[in-house]
Parts: structure tokens; sequence; C-alpha cells
């Protein structure tokens, strides 16, 4: 998966973006497969568009909720917490968000894409 990603960057000409979006992906990848399936036969599905100003990613899974990080309390005390992925992904991605469906839901994110600068054209100062 972080290979795909990597190469789809590549494929589209922006390789800058490779790194944060392999890392986002296979964070959502993992959030969808542990805590997104709903049983045996449960797929994952990922889709990749590539907009204007930015990349967009939706992740699928079959499970209905809003994934959410939570905190918690250990057996020893000491704090715990769960969901760190949507914390990496908050952090990182431009825009993230979670799209309900009538049968599952939608965790995405979006890069925005570096902006190309033209410049101003030159005039001749003679």
């Amino acid at each position: 998966m972080r290979a795909d990603a990597r190469a789809l960057a590549d494929k589209w000409q922006h390789p800058e973006l490779a790194d944060d979006l392999a890392l986002l992906v296979s964070e959502l990848i993992t959030n969808a497969v542990i805590h997104g399936t709903t049983g045996r036969g449960s797929q994952v599905h990922v889709t990749y568009r590539l907009l204007d100003d930015r990349l967009r990613v939706d992740v699928r899974d079959a499970a209905t909720g809003r994934p959410r990080t939570v905190r918690s309390t250990s057996l020893d005390g000491s704090p715990r917490e769960y969901g760190r992925g949507l914390v990496v992904v908050a952090a990182i991605a431009d825009r993230w968000g979670v799209s309900p469906h009538v049968i599952g839901k939608s965790v995405w994110f979006e890069l925005a894409l570096p902006s190309v600068d033209v410049g101003t054209p030159e005039t001749d100062a003679s």
C-alpha cells in the first residue's frame, strides 16, 4: 500500500507528496482493517483523486460510526491513547473528515498540491 501510494505520487508528478501520502494511506488502511471491519470478508477500498489543487484519498470500510481518538487509562493508571493514526492524519493532511454511507463510511484526507510559481514577466529596462 505504501509503495502504491508512492508510485502514484510519482506518476502524477508530485514526488514531494510521496512520503506524506504513503504514511497517511497506511494509517487509514490500518485503522480500517483493525476498527472498520464488520466480519469475515469485509473489504477496505481506497480511492485516489487528483484534483486541480489537491490530492484526495478516500478509505472506505463497512463499519458504521465515526472514528475518533480515545484517551483511557491502563490497569496501572498510566494514560493510553487509541486512534493515534487520526492524530497523525490531522497533523499532516491539509483537510480530513468522515463521510457516512448507507453501508459503512469513508475516512478521507486531502493534501494540497504545491503551487507553481510562474513569477512575473521580465521587462526590458533599456
